[in-house]
């Protein structure tokens, strides 16, 4: 079966399909880009939840959206659902005068899987963590959040961690993608 995931993200793109490959999953995932306009509200649950209705309301097809943002402890919900448009404002030497190397931090994962009837199911995935300032930026350019980002019981920055056996404890994306398997395989 198709699976539409709905990002222009190929960072995502590429570890959920690698990840379903590995899990020998009977999905067949496919890159669907599409322009959502992402509403403004400070629940990012409800984000994920309405990127999935446009994305549905487009291609009337079973689809994965997910919505994910870094949340700085330190702060209410920030960036949270604007991530994206902070990091795009401001840059890397911008959020390093909003946060310093140890201060706490979680990313926050809702997957929203719409099913061929337009049902909804969410998933979630988090790791928490604290900041660190490398000295070198290894990130997808497309995840650049991965660089500053040492998750709770390891050595290593989310980035390092990419693509290592030990990535898959601590990352938040595929923890949402295996509830979601696990839901499909029970349902």
């Amino acid at each position: 079966m198709k699976l539409n995931y709905v990002t222009g993200n190929n960072g995502k793109f590429e570890e959920v399909r690698d990840f379903l490959v590995h899990q020998q999953c009977q999905f067949e995932l496919v890159q669907t880009p599409l322009s959502i306009v992402e509403i403004q509200s400070m629940d990012q649950k409800e984000v994920a939840l309405d990127k999935a209705r446009q994305a549905y309301a487009v291609i009337k097809k079973p689809l994965l959206v997910d919505d994910a943002a870094i949340y700085f402890c330190k702060y209410n919900q920030f960036p949270g659902v604007f991530t994206r448009y902070v990091y795009d404002g401001i840059g890397m030497d911008g959020m390093f005068k909003l946060v310093e190397p140890g201060d706490r931090a979680y990313f926050l994962l809702y997957l929203v899987y719409v099913d061929v009837a337009g049902h909804e199911q969410v998933f979630e995935g988090r790791c928490d963590g604290a900041i660190v300032k490398p000295e070198v930026f290894k990130a997808h350019p497309s995840l650049p959040f991965d660089d500053i980002f040492l998750p709770d019981g390891s050595t290593q920055s989310y980035a390092e961690l990419f693509g290592t056996p030990a990535f898959a404890a601590f990352a938040y994306r595929l923890q949402a993608v295996q509830a979601f398997l696990t839901w499909v395989r029970g349902a």
